[in-house]
């Protein structure tokens, strides 16, 4: 397999597959960052349908934008390879993460369906029902941040099925009823196959087994859904609820839409919820027919009999309204609490924080931004601000560090070579380029800064260009008749043509006596570099010069 697509995406290893496509991990070599590229298979790369589902997902993708959905960055083919270049999250799948520790914690699992549902929320409000949802499609960094992935069964909410086959594709344990019993699937699908994932993240496996699909799906239609609270008695009844609620059987008792859902996960553990009743439908999963009333016998009363009952009824009706609504005026009075400072927080702890406070983050909209204090994943900014007065219940708005920036330093003006080294020294991954230009400037001095700005925020991490612009260095000729000549008659040719010198004592321990014998006190013995060479003036350069010691030496 040639590892280079489409001349730009070097793939390194093997990451994953599906039934579809392999997942290679791949370096863009032109953006020098790491990516996931999803390839087809070479067996269904002429399958219509099989490039259909793949154009699908492409296409679903693409057009979603958000924290929680893995991002794609390019789709194409490369001869008779189709693949899609996507996000490289370092982590593991919410199924790895849920084998490993079991059932979560009620509040963490919270946190994580909170992210699923701000998720499907904006495929939704794009018109894209996921239809695959299940803790094998949501990858977990190591900051706890939940990404939803692969959209390979996605399905516009207006567009038609490919095969009648196709209507029940998805993962068996995950699948809304009547999404298995070959109806075609709608946004309350989604839901449906979210209350299992937040059943699992509660329970630590799914609700519904079987030895084959085929039980699966019949248990799973025909069973009710276990009280999640046999695995954890800790868990509030306002939590089953809302597991109740999402896998209903009957749509008309599911969720309307992934936007009440959230609501509830927000306000599950507020003070308001802590005595809730356990949830039950208004009527059976099993829509019936109602039967009919039992027909009485009316017994004619006098008209001013009815009279004065209305009278007296609307006077009780009256009482009980204003009793109403002091009660509901004295029990749902707000309640207040101080802002806490969750700044320097991750996400998955300060979530933890606010819910002591019956506060919770905003998933939906998490800005980032580099900063010069916080390092990546640290909260830097919160809205409402810390310790203000805030009502129960409000949702926070905060902006998370996108790692630590630094500030370019000004370099015009100074020495090319110094700034290089300082460069190089301070920010490896910085490259320095160099451009020469004539200039009335002194030799080696940077005229411009380029690519990153004097004064500019930049990301020290990531691999970057700064171009210097410098003044030309000009060439001397190193003068004939300085060996031999006397130390002041040597300093004063080189003066003459400013050139930089160094008066170094020869070292006269490895000369014999005869050689100590000729040598003439006071002269210049030899020059570094030779007399007649061409050098380039720069600072720091100097020629050396070897002289032989005597009773006085000018050293000036």
């Amino acid at each position: 397999m040639n590892n280079l697509i489409s001349n730009r995406y070097l793939i390194t290893k093997h990451i994953g597959k599906g039934g579809m496509a392999d997942v290679y991990l791949a370096i863009d070599t032109i953006l020098k960052r790491e990516v996931a590229i999803k390839i087809l298979k070479d067996d269904l790369s002429q399958d219509k349908i099989s490039l259909e589902r793949f154009s699908r997902e492409a296409n679903a993708s693409t057009c979603l934008s958000h924290p929680n959905i893995v991002d794609v960055y390019d789709v194409g083919d490369d001869g008779d390879r189709h693949y899609i270049v996507m996000e490289y999250i370092k982590g593991q799948t919410l199924k790895q993460f849920i084998q490993k520790r079991g059932p979560i914690y009620y509040p963490e699992a919270i946190f994580i369906m909170k992210q699923l549902c701000a998720a499907i929320m904006e495929a939704h409000r794009n018109g894209i029902i996921h239809r695959d949802i299940k803790s094998q499609n949501v990858l977990i960094k190591d900051d706890g941040t939940a990404k939803v992935v692969d959209f390979g069964i996605a399905l516009a909410a207006n567009a038609k099925e490919i095969t009648a086959e196709d209507s029940i594709l998805g993962s068996v344990h995950y699948m809304a009823p009547e999404h298995a019993k070959g109806e075609t699937a709608n946004m309350q699908s989604d839901i449906y196959s979210l209350g299992i994932v937040f059943f699992e993240l509660l329970s630590g496996e799914v609700p519904f087994k079987g030895e084959n699909a085929v039980q699966v799906v019949y248990n799973s239609s025909n069973n009710p859904l276990p009280d999640v609270r046999l695995y954890d008695k800790r868990i509030p009844q306002s939590v089953v609820n809302i597991t109740k609620k999402a896998t209903a059987k009957n749509r008309h008792n599911r969720y309307a839409n992934v936007a009440e859902m959230l609501k509830d996960l927000n306000e599950c553990l507020l003070d308001k919820h802590l005595d809730d009743k356990p949830l039950v439908f208004n009527y059976s999963e099993d829509i019936t027919k109602p039967k009919e009333a039992k027909k009485e016998i009316k017994r004619s009363r006098p008209k001013s009999f009815y009279y004065k009952l209305a009278a007296i009824a609307g006077g009780v009706l009256i009482v009980l309204i204003l009793g109403a609504y002091l009660i509901n005026s004295i029990l749902n009075r707000p309640v207040y609490v101080n802002m806490p400072d969750i700044r320097g927080y991750s996400i998955v702890d300060a979530s933890k924080i606010l819910e002591e406070y019956g506060l919770s983050i905003d998933l939906t909209h998490i800005e980032r931004e580099m900063s010069d204090v916080y390092d990546a994943g640290e909260i830097m900014r919160i809205e409402p601000e810390v310790n203000t007065e805030v009502e129960k219940g409000t949702i926070v708005k905060v902006v998370v560090s996108d790692g630590l920036y630094a500030i370019m330093k000004d370099y015009v003006g100074q020495n090319v070579e110094e700034a290089r080294e300082e460069l190089l020294n301070t920010y490896p991954l910085i490259k320095v380029e160099l451009i020469e230009v004539d200039s009335d400037l002194p030799s080696g001095t940077i005229i411009t800064q380029e690519g990153i700005e004097p004064n500019a925020k930049f990301d020290p991490k990531r691999d970057q260009k700064i171009t210097f612009t410098y003044s030309r260095y000009t060439s001397i000729i190193i003068p004939y008749g300085i060996i031999g000549s006397s130390i002041d008659t040597a300093e004063s040719i080189l003066k003459a043509s400013d050139i930089p010198y160094e008066l170094i004592p020869l070292d006269t321990s490895t000369l014999s006596d005869e050689e100590k014998a000729s040598l003439v006190p006071n002269t210049i013995y030899s020059i570094d570099p030779k007399e007649g060479s061409s050098i380039t003036v720069s600072d720091g350069l100097k020629v050396v010069l070897t002289y032989v010691e005597g009773e006085s030496i000018s050293n000036e």
